[in-house]
């Protein structure tokens, strides 16, 4: 019988943390460690290190530091750059060419970096000026900057993708594959309603020139941008090859972008490398004490016989497996009020994982529905980490204009979600 007043000790805990501002590792943590001396013998805290070991020394968590260290090197390196000018240089004679031009970049820049926070700060920087420049409402220009950025999470490489493959046992390799379809098409219905809205704008095909870089400017831009765009071509390419795991690829993708930033573009000075290590390291710290504390939560929730208990409330409930999902997709969605993606991944994923597998869902589409439900999570209030990059890219506007701006383009990754949901052959298509 599970016990509600641990359960309530557990969560009040974390709440109170969390509005006193610790840091969410830290509160998932201290939750989880009270909880469990409340509620067993303190030689049950024995058995959290050990997990821990067997948790953060599994071979695929080497690649979330590796793929940071990428994307901030093509970040500094200004791979951002050279792609929104690619992108701007097709599409700026397009109606409504600035904002497809933005969908276009973070969908390239998403496959580069696996952030969605790095993306908005990246190619927001550009994109949401040039769109603001060409008379875009500011509700356009946040809105499809923060749901563009979220595409750094779905489409690979992801780090949501790594963590959970680690946590389910499931194939990065083939959960990087099954990214690739969803995340083109939010970036497709994304494009489509900037087309859309275009024409209220009023942009005459004058003024759109206008406001596009001289053509001179342009007659090598392609050739620049090459070596970046070919990145996510060589560490995909070589992944589903089969000529290297998604670790080595993040290894072999390090190299590469130290090579293109650093000696073909020369755009990363040696005097920023020991920046670009020192985010790097900030960054996956925060990662990993976000990953300490949640499995020492979640290894309070398994004390308390959550898992367990829910698994065999789900089989006496009788209703249809969809229903079950859309129960899993209800909690998602709340808890990304109060949580961070990862947060959400490492407390959920152990308990909704093997429930998904009674019901006989696939494994890998399980875990791409996971992870486009996360998307919402990352523009949704009040702790949405792309709605704060946006806050930070224009610091004169208030929160509250830019949440406004964001939230009707939810809907489109909720219309994903749905395709996806009722097609799981749209995720497993490129599997075969």
């Amino acid at each position: 019988m599970i016990s509600t007043s641990a359960i309530l000790i557990l969560l009040a805990v974390l709440f109170i943390a969390l509005f006193l501002g610790v840091p969410i590792g830290f509160a998932l943590g201290l939750s989880g460690v009270i909880t469990i001396l409340f509620s067993a013998d303190t030689q049950y805290l024995i058995q959290v290190p050990i997990t821990l070991k067997n948790t953060l020394s599994e071979f695929i968590f080497v690649a979330i530091p590796l793929y940071i260290i990428m994307g901030n090197l093509m970040y500094h390196g200004k791979s951002g750059e050279r792609i929104f000018a690619v992108a701007h240089h097709f599409l700026r004679r397009v109606r409504g060419g600035a904002g497809v031009a933005s969908v276009a970049a973070y969908t390239l820049f998403a496959a580069i970096v696996g952030s969605s926070m790095t993306s908005v700060l990246t190619i927001g920087r550009i994109a949401i000026p040039e769109m603001l420049k060409q008379n875009y409402t500011k509700n356009l220009a946040y809105g499809l900057s923060a749901l563009g950025g979220s595409l750094g999470i779905l489409i690979p490489p992801s780090i949501p993708l790594i963590l959970y493959a680690s946590l389910s046992g499931s194939s990065p390799g083939h959960l990087f594959m099954a990214g690739i379809i969803p995340g083109l098409m939010i970036a497709i219905l994304l494009s489509i309603y900037t087309v859309i809205k275009a024409p209220s704008l009023k942009l005459s095909m004058q003024e759109i020139e206008e406001n596009t870089i001289p053509e001179k400017e342009n007659k090598n831009i392609l050739f620049k941008a090459i070596p970046d765009l070919l990145l996510p071509v060589f560490i995909l390419g070589g992944i589903y090859a089969g000529i290297f795991t998604p670790t080595e690829a993040a290894a072999v993708g390090v190299i590469y972008a130290f090579i293109v930033s650093s000696i073909i573009h020369r755009t990363l000075p040696t005097r920023l490398i020991p920046t670009v290590f020192i985010e790097s390291v900030k960054t996956s710290a925060m990662l990993l004490t976000v990953v300490v504390g949640a499995v020492v939560f979640g290894s309070a929730l398994t004390l308390l016989g959550m898992p367990q208990y829910l698994s065999n409330f789900i089989s006496e409930l009788s209703v249809a497996p969809w229903i079950v999902i859309l129960i899993m997709s209800i909690i998602w969605l709340i808890m990304g009020f109060f949580l961070e993606v990862v947060s959400i991944l490492l407390i959920t994923t152990p308990i909704f994982f093997p429930i998904a597998m009674s019901l006989g869902f696939d494994p890998i589409w399980f875990g791409i529905i996971m992870v486009i439900n996360m998307e919402l999570a990352v523009i949704t209030p009040p702790v949405g980490m792309n709605l704060f990059a946006i806050k930070t890219l224009v610091p004169k506007e208030s929160m509250g204009t830019i949440i406004k701006s964001v939230l009707p383009f939810g809907l489109i990754i909720i219309l994903v979600l749905a395709l996806v949901w009722i097609f799981p052959e749209i995720a497993l298509f490129i599997l075969g």
